[in-house]
């Protein structure tokens, strides 16, 4: 989360800045490091198989230069969120801040190499058991992805509004779920479901962090609101897609490019 705190330029919560450091992340912080870990331990599960454990399973299709770098890249980052969560927990805001120039960083790489393997799978065919032809599924990335960077945007666009920050950059973090659920799919027995399940559980994680706004605030932020959109124009986007003729032309040129 990127200068999470609104108190930016404080060098610690003290004086004014403490109060709305108190009032803005001191009762809330524990919630959102939970749903953080929550979202990578997720994340952690699903690709365990084909990448944390790899050398153990042995699981099919080999791992790529490309794929190991995007899996060691997105692993850090999903570590640089999940710590800066836990330092505005412990009322740190300005190493929070500091940590948020190279979340930007890893952000952005994470996003072309994603986009890169996303488009390598589809091309040589590589797609998690039980799941669409490779073309169609590339749809579900790719439509991720999107939302994803829309929703970081707005998250990095409003660092200096604690309550937008927070909100949007979890709602982030549960837009990358998806890939990770849909393999668990597969290991559960209902792969044919993969896509369904996995945009659902994203959407659960918001739907969670909205009732929790509703219970402690007496009102769902607006950022959720906006979260919920996204994710559901995703879940629309990629549901057309998988049967859509125009979007396998689109791929085909995608994936040969």
């Amino acid at each position: 989360m990127v200068n999470a705190v609104d108190a930016a330029d404080a060098s610690s919560p003290t004086g004014a800045d403490s109060v709305k450091f108190s009032e803005t992340w001191g009762s809330d912080a524990g919630f959102y490091l939970i749903m953080a870990l929550v979202a990578a331990l997720l994340l952690l599960a699903g690709f365990a198989p084909s990448f944390y454990l790899k050398s153990v399973i042995h699981a099919p299709p080999p791992l790529s230069r490309l794929t190991m770098t995007h899996g060691v890249v997105f692993t850090a980052w999903m570590g640089i969120f999940v710590v800066q969560a836990a330092l505005i927990r412990l009322r740190r805001p300005a190493v929070h801040r500091q940590l948020g120039i190279l979340g930007v960083i890893l952000f952005g790489a994470m996003v072309s190499l994603a986009l890169s393997t996303a488009l390598t799978a589809g091309r040589l065919g590589h797609v998690p058991p039980g799941s669409p032809p490779p073309l169609a599924f590339m749809a579900l990335p790719i439509f991720a992805l999107v939302g994803l960077m829309a929703t970081f945007g707005l998250a990095v666009w409003n660092r200096r509004r604690s309550d937008w920050h927070k909100r949007l950059m979890v709602a982030s973090f549960f837009m990358m779920t998806p890939p990770g659920t849909h393999r668990l799919t597969v290991g559960a027995g209902f792969p044919q479901h993969g896509t369904s399940v996995s945009l659902a559980v994203a959407e659960l994680l918001l739907a969670i962090c909205a009732a929790y706004d509703l219970k402690t605030h007496g009102r769902v932020h607006p950022a959720y609101l906006v979260s919920a959109a996204v994710m559901a124009a995703v879940h629309v986007g990629v549901m057309w897609a998988y049967h859509s003729p125009a979007w396998l032309k689109f791929a085909t040129v995608l994936a040969s490019s």
